[in-house]
């Protein structure tokens, strides 16, 4: 190859992507093996020379650079002994400062500990002085302090200012005068605001306050409002003989006590009211509140006993109508759901045993109701909802009464609720055991089927009354259920909708039952089609003008239903009517389309029959020279007097449905 060609192919062994299969057979395409190799061996020499050049020009400088490396350790090796020394010394030097540094920390926080002894110390013997000499004033002036509310506010300021100024060091506990002279100050503060509480002194009153506020006394003023104001005020109010003389009216010993609230408890609501800043006060809560729970508690603890339903109901209302304006003159709606003390006086109250008893009292009236059975003995006269059925009567009555204001609890509203649902799952059940006893029903067909039809009616009534579909909750306030909490008439929505479907479920299985009944009457004489054949086969049996008997007396039963009922023709007795025509439709049409297969076969064996006889039979010939007409053709025409007379009859009384069934037998057979 030539030079070009020679740099290209030592380049190539450069290359990141050199391949010594790919570089083979790339140059032995040029030339043969013997060159390639003499070529590659040439190569290998003038690597191998130019190796050997580097290596001599690059030795003395790499023996230069490891004697200078030598030298260089030997030297580091020297220098060890001495960073070695350093080292100690400069722990040693670090050690020494921060031990010096401890001990000044040390003696620095011991001073500023004497000096703030020695200050606390001096505070303390000065506050001490200040309280003696308030204490010594108290009793010097004692007279005088209790005419002037002012001169007293200034030393309950000025005790105050010193109290929470040792308190703000936590030295208040270590000095038992300051607590001596604090309680002193405290009995002064009563004396003046129990004293203004009854001359109505509203600047004092205030001033009292303040003074209390400033002690962090307020539960002591509630206190003392309570045991010397309200005890004395209502003590004789919450008793049995005063109970007594208010005929057990415990509303008339609510209004005395909430009276007390607008007639005296009024005057430091207004001095709160103006005096923005003392928001830690409560008197109704805290001083009324608190004394009417003890006093209902110890002197009427049978006020809340369940054994006088009646009487407890009224209690409780009474009682949560009481508390109910406690909470708003105390400005919180919701205080009787969240302070305890309220939910406590509630609970005195059994509501689990008044429920109960109101479930025997309703629950057991109305299964006495439910225990006449299906007959002429379950009806009832006119009443005020124009239902027929007296356990009807019975659900409505027990219903009234479950959502009446004599009964019925706002904290047992899901109790109530579910007694509803529990009353007329019982009233469907009655029916359920009506249709399973149907066989032993003593009164006949015709009675049964206005036992039916009363029974639709009356469920009818029911669901109109406690479960109607509209979701407007605004409708709720012209049914029993108005009575509900507001918070629950969401939850009436659903009791509808699941009221409503275990109704509509009774009201289908009624009206299965009776469509069963009817359907089955008449296709009892339906099935006497295929009669008809052998009516005219080979009888001489003159042509039919006009429907057989059998078809009259099939109709008869749907007939009657429609006359007896079409005064009062509801959609449930309707959809009734139309499902027993389409059923019977649907039977006597399968019944014609058997029949008239039959006489097709017949036909066509007949005529297979004079196909191969060269001669018809006496008895046929003597048939056809007696009339014109085959014995198939009046099978047939029979056939079609029937379906035209059904269809007419039943037409004006079906559905679209059934109607639409009953013009497609006529077309197929007329």
């Amino acid at each position: 190859m030539d030079s070009a060609e020679q740099i290209v192919w030592k380049e190539s062994f450069f290359k990141d992507n050199f391949n010594v299969d790919h570089c083979l057979s790339k140059y032995t395409l040029k030339s043969d093996l013997e060159t390639l190799r003499s070529d590659l061996k040439n190569y290998g020499n003038e690597l191998h020379q130019q190796m050997a050049e580097i290596l001599k020009t690059e030795t003395e400088a790499i023996v230069n650079l490891a004697e200078y490396l030598t030298n260089l350790s030997s030297k580091i090796d020297d220098l060890s002994l001495p960073i070695s020394q350093l080292r100690e010394e400069i722990k040693m030097l670090y050690d020494l400062i921060k031990t010096a540094q401890e001990s000044y920390y040390v003696t620095l926080e011991s001073i500023k500990n004497n000096n703030s002894r020695r200050n606390y110390l001096n505070l303390k013997f000065g506050i001490i002085t200040s309280a003696l000499y308030i204490n010594e004033m108290i009793k010097s002036h004692q007279e005088d302090l209790f005419d002037d509310s002012i001169i007293l506010e200034r030393a309950v300021n000025k005790y105050s200012f010193e109290f929470n100024y040792l308190e703000a060091f936590g030295l208040a506990a270590d000095i038992e005068e300051i607590s001596f002279v604090g309680k002193k100050l405290t009995d002064m503060v009563n004396k003046i605001f129990l004293k203004s509480v009854k001359n109505h002194e509203l600047d004092v009153i205030l001033r009292c306050l303040r003074m209390y506020d400033n002690l962090g006394e307020q539960k002591e003023a509630e206190k003392t409002y309570q045991v010397n104001i309200v005890r004395p005020a209502l003590k004789n109010v919450f008793t049995e003989t005063y109970l007594e003389t208010c005929n057990q009216d415990v509303n008339r010993l609510y209004a005395e006590a909430l009276e007390f609230i607008d007639s005296k408890l009024v005057i430091l609501l207004e001095v709160l009211k103006k005096s923005g800043e003392l928001k830690s006060f409560n008197f109704i809560l805290n001083s009324f509140w608190v004394e009417v729970d003890k006093l209902s508690r110890d002197g009427l603890p049978y006020i809340t006993a369940p054994g006088n339903p009646e009487l407890f109901q009224k209690r409780f209302k009474s009682t949560w109508n009481f508390l109910q304006k406690i909470a708003a003159k105390c400005g919180e709606e919701n205080l009787i759901y969240t302070n305890k003390s309220f939910q406590d006086h509630i609970k005195r109250f059994n509501l689990p045993v008044y429920f109960e008893i109101r479930f025997q009292q309703i629950a057991g009236q109305f299964e006495s109701d439910a225990i006449v059975k299906a007959g002429s003995k379950a009806y009832i006269g006119d009443n005020e909802i124009k239902c027929r059925l007296k356990i009807t009567l019975g659900l409505w009555k027990a219903l009234l009464r479950s959502f009446s204001n004599e009964v019925f609890i706002n904290n047992l509203a899901d109790q109530f609720l579910k007694l509803s649902m529990l009353l007329l799952a019982r009233y469907l059940k009655w029916f359920d055991v009506a249709l399973k006893e149907y066989n032993f029903f003593p009164d006949g067909g015709d009675a049964w089927e206005d036992f039916i039809i009363n029974s639709i009616g009356d469920l009818n009534i029911i669901q109109d009354r406690i479960g109607f579909k509209s979701d407007d909750l605004e409708l709720i306030s012209n049914t029993i259920y108005s009575i509900m909490p507001t918070h629950t008439k969401s939850l009436l929505v659903k009791v509808f909708q699941t009221n409503t479907n275990q109704i509509c479920n009774t009201i289908s299985k009624l009206q299965n039952n009776l469509i069963g009944i009817k359907s089955s009457e008449s296709l009892s004489q339906l099935q006497s089609v295929a009669a008809i054949p052998r009516l005219y086969r080979r009888t001489n049996k003159s042509a039919p003008k006009e429907a057989s008997n059998y078809m009259v007396e099939a109709l008869q039963p749907i007939l009657k239903f429609h006359n007896k009922f079409k005064t009062n023709m509801k959609n449930e007795v309707q959809v009734i009517l139309d499902t027993v025509v389409l059923n019977n439709t649907k039977q006597y049409q399968s019944l014609v389309e058997d029949v008239l297969r039959s006489v097709c076969k017949t036909e066509e064996s007949l005529r297979r029959l004079k196909n191969r006889n060269t001669q018809i039979s006496e008895t046929v010939s003597d048939a056809e020279g007696s009339d014109t007409m085959s014995d198939e053709m009046k099978i047939r025409e029979q056939i079609k007097l029937d379906v035209c007379y059904f269809v007419d009859k039943l037409n004006p009384l079906a559905m679209e449905k059934s109607r639409s069934t009953l013009n497609k037998l006529k077309t197929q057979t007329c």
